[in-house]
């Protein structure tokens, strides 16, 4: 692991770096510039969290990460990782991690699902594994977890009310009451290969890192799809809207009931009765995914199925009959009632200032977006359960944004803008894609009505790739290796020294 100087930049300069805010990038009259303004004040008026000084493009064989700072091992390397979350524990020098595992084509399905990691940082400053940590465990894809919501026990499900095991893909997400979501696929070859019943996985998990007693639960009433991040957010009523990334689509789920802070994770009901919708970008409009919808439109006999659904009009109106159905096969439901393809859209992040939504797009070589794209959503009011919506796009994948292939984004607290690239194993450092080097986690700033330049903070080592970050006390930074056959995938702290 390399935590060198990669652009020969002076201890000096990089000190003067971190003194350094956002808002005196950005430029203000403009689009984007406002909401660095927003967040730092809302931060006190602090620097953008974690500058650094930017890393060159290059053909990385371990780790690296750029002067000032130090990278620990906090998992075993070979272990795998994904996305992940981190929770402030007992005191500033302690926490949890949640990793959601995606290690596939593991043999072993205990090797799946999610590790939930206590972390000590040592007299010294290095961060460290701690079993003694409360909530130190392991969830794995042997695990019996229970169904929620409307699909449960239902003809689309087999009769099932249990799912056997979490079979995460890597993605991640937040509750407002303290625990985590976990995405799955209903292709997951790990799951098919182990002979589980396929309606019951491509679901969202929800667990609570710190309470072993809270169990596992996949929550039906927010669709099964290929799933990416999710983001959750209070609405102006108080019911909660789940945005999730969704490979082909983007989605939202808005509760029937209110959120109670005073519950605690007693809320995790909230997520088992609502509204699912997918997003039309073109006609900027949420769509309700519902089965009456769908029967209508594949009432009528010169219906066309559109490309991506692989089914025939007269297998769509059996499976799509009821709402259970509807959910099961949220992916199908969404094409026929119009949902925008989107191309690899992983990622979900809300930025901190005005609630607008950012998506991310690996994109696909095959259709001429090689490079992929970031979106902005803002919706209508600034609301969250609103149906209407404009959307932008603030950063185009390539040369001039100095990333390709964005997946999984975050923001810090200065709205700071944070994406890990995701390039195909069989096309890094090849063609179009040899100029980026290897896969990355990268900051981007608001400059001007886009952003600036995209600065690389870490380069994973060989074919792999970083993982979301997670912002740690300090000045600290938790990200995964994932992939990379295995040499140096794991989980590190990047510190400040």
């Amino acid at each position: 692991m390399n935590g060198h100087e990669n652009n020969q930049m002076s201890r000096r300069k990089f000190l003067g770096f971190l003194g350094s805010s956002a808002a005196t990038i950005a430029v203000a009259s403009t689009g984007l510039g406002p909401l660095v303004e927003k967040a730092e004040a809302a931060a006190g008026g602090s620097p953008a969290a974690l500058p650094f000084p930017s890393l060159k493009p290059m053909k990385a064989s371990e780790l690296t990460a750029p002067i000032g700072y130090s990278i620990d091992s906090i998992q075993p390397v070979g272990s795998g990782g994904g996305n992940l979350v981190f929770m402030q524990g007992a005191s500033a020098n302690e926490g949890i991690l949640w990793v959601s595992r995606s290690l596939a084509g593991a043999s072993d399905p205990r090797e799946r699902g999610a590790s939930i990691i206590g972390v000590k940082r040592e007299p010294g400053g290095a961060w460290k594994a701690d079993k003694s940590v409360a909530g130190s465990r392991r969830i794995t894809a042997m695990d019996r977890v229970q169904l929620t919501g409307p699909a449960k026990g239902s003809k689309a499900m087999n009769g099932s009310s249990v799912a056997q095991g979490l079979w995460s893909n890597g993605s991640v997400g937040r509750t407002p009451w303290g625990t985590v979501l976990a995405g799955e696929r209903p292709d997951d070859a790990d799951a098919i290969r182990a002979g589980i019943n396929p309606p019951s996985y491509g679901w969202i998990g929800e667990a609570d890192p710190k309470d072993a007693g809270f169990g596992v639960r996949k929550h039906t009433a927010l669709g099964r799809f290929a799933h990416g991040d999710a983001t959750v957010v209070v609405t102006s009523s108080g019911r909660i809207a789940v945005y999730m990334g969704g490979e082909h689509a983007l989605y939202k789920f808005i509760s029937s009931a209110k959120y109670d802070p005073a519950k605690g994770s007693g809320n995790s009901a909230l997520l088992e009765d609502g509204k699912l919708y997918a997003a039309n970008l073109s006609a900027g409009r949420w769509v309700e995914l519902t089965s009456e919808a769908a029967g209508r439109v594949l009432a009528d006999p010169a219906y066309r199925v559109p490309a991506g659904v692989n089914r025939l009009r007269e297998e769509l109106l059996v499976l799509l009959k009821e709402q259970a159905g509807v959910l099961t096969n949220a992916h199908e439901a969404a094409f026929v009632l119009g949902a925008t393809k989107l191309e690899g859209a992983y990622g979900v992040a809300l930025h901190p200032a005005d609630g607008s939504l950012f998506v991310a797009q690996r994109g696909n070589d095959g259709s001429g977006n090689g490079h992929g794209s970031i979106l902005r959503i803002v919706e209508n009011g600034n609301d969250a359960e609103a149906v209407a919506f404009e959307s932008d796009l603030v950063v185009a994948g390539g040369r001039q944004a100095a990333i390709s292939s964005p997946g999984a984004l975050a923001f810090d607290n200065s709205g700071r803008l944070w994406a890990a690239s995701g390039i195909a194993a069989d096309q890094l450092h090849q063609g179009a894609f040899a100029a980026f080097g290897s896969n990355a986690l990268y900051a981007l700033t608001p400059q001007g009505e886009s952003f600036g330049q995209a600065q690389a903070f870490a380069y994973a080592p060989g074919d792999g790739a970083m993982s979301l970050p997670a912002f740690g006390p300090s000045g600290t930074l938790f990200a995964s290796v994932i992939g990379a056959d295995g040499k140096q995938s794991g989980v590190y702290a990047f510190r400040q020294l």
